[in-house]
């Protein structure tokens, strides 16, 4: 029988703890839906801390990241507990109460010993993680277990961060109570507020605030926030008047005509931006929240006569090679045309794509436009 936990299956509040840095943010903050790679593996790495067995983990970097979690909690328990027996509870939803609003969440350990506990996450990325006191995930879950376990008057919260080789913690205390039940409460009034506005349109430009997190939310590429702040950063080098922000989401052609002046500014900008940064990555330098990523390198056959010569000494043939190969027309047109006797080298070219529409066996694409 498999024990092992399926935390992929869990649902998560609208306004969960977790994206409440963002919201705080930006009320207009919305996350992409979907998972990724990262993703997978720090599921993977907490279901199996949930039970203390790393046998499904993928590879040596997960078992590294699990031992050193392991490690890391052992030494920060045995000094914060000493002798002290203390009652484990592992993966506790906790239900936090808000001013005319709620969320709720799952965090990974909580440990209570008469009136204290300890209370941990674990953040396997390399992210740069706030520190608990400063965490709107780490100040939910906290109120939560207030409310959750009356007798409590202390609790450490903990981020064990093992990429980083940090472990973070503060203590909360009941007092902190009604500031803590404030401030989530106003976060997340706010979202509820200015977030159901996307729905159908968009909010009002000064509902929403421009930060490093944009790039996390589903409604990068529209927000009328950051158009204004393209078009202020377009502005110190235009040399004529821009549109105003109010106009970003405009469908006159005159504006679109200055709008797409002030996008060419600003990817040109961006791309030498990532260009520089991942060079400073690949020279050893390190960044804050960044890591560099090996995407590798394309390869390209120079002689494809001696690739079949020797792809036959494997036993693929012509017939196997030319059946998962993608042959250039365009080119392939063009040398009909450069074999052909003089004066009929277009005709043949022309004629030789006239062969193959007739046969039926090209795909052809949707036609693609810019503008200059």
């Amino acid at each position: 029988m498999d024990n092992t936990p399926d935390h992929g299956s869990r649902g998560h509040a609208e306004f969960s703890p977790s994206s409440l840095k963002y919201v705080a943010g930006c009320a207009g903050y919305e996350g992409r839906s979907g998972t990724n790679a990262a993703a997978e593996k720090g599921t993977r790495i907490h279901e199996a801390l949930e039970v203390r067995d790393p046998s499904a983990l993928h590879d040596e970097e997960e078992v590294e990241i699990y031992d050193m979690i392991v490690a890391d909690e052992k030494a920060f328990n045995e000094s914060f507990f000493g002798s002290t027996p203390y009652e484990e509870l592992n993966e506790i939803q906790v239900q936090v109460d808000l001013q005319g609003t709620e969320t709720w969440g799952t965090c990974d350990r909580f440990l209570v010993a008469g009136d204290k506990a300890v209370m941990a996450d674990y953040k396997t990325g390399i992210s740069k993680i706030d520190s608990p006191k400063d965490n709107w995930q780490a100040k939910a879950y906290t109120l939560g277990a207030f409310q959750a376990f009356p007798k409590v008057n202390e609790i450490d919260f903990v981020f064990y961060i093992p990429v980083r080789s940090e472990v973070l913690h503060d203590k909360f205390t009941r007092a902190d109570v009604p500031l803590l039940t404030k401030e989530l409460s106003e976060v997340i009034q706010r979202g509820e507020m200015v977030r159901p506005k996307w729905k159908g349109g968009v909010p009002d430009h000064d509902e929403l605030t421009p930060t490093v997190n944009c790039r996390f939310c589903k409604h990068e590429d529209h927000c009328p926030a950051l158009g204004g702040l393209a078009l202020e950063v377009a502005s110190k080098v235009a040399g004529e008047p821009l549109p105003n922000k109010e106009d970003f989401d405009s469908d006159d052609p005159e504006v679109l005509e200055k709008l797409w002046g002030v996008a060419k500014v600003v990817s040109n900008w961006a791309t030498r931006i990532k260009a520089k940064a991942v060079e400073q990555a690949k020279e050893g330098k390190e960044f804050p929240t960044l890591k560099l990523k090996n995407m590798g390198a394309t390869k390209k056959c120079t002689d494809n006569i001696s690739m079949l010569e020797i792809a036959e000494t494997y036993g693929v043939t012509a017939e196997d090679l030319l059946s998962v190969s993608s042959l250039p027309i365009k080119k392939i047109a063009d040398l009909v045309g450069k074999k052909s006797d003089k004066g009929t080298k277009k005709e043949n070219s022309d004629n030789f794509l006239a062969d193959l529409e007739e046969a039926d066996i090209i795909k052809t694409s949707e036609t693609r436009f810019t503008l200059s």
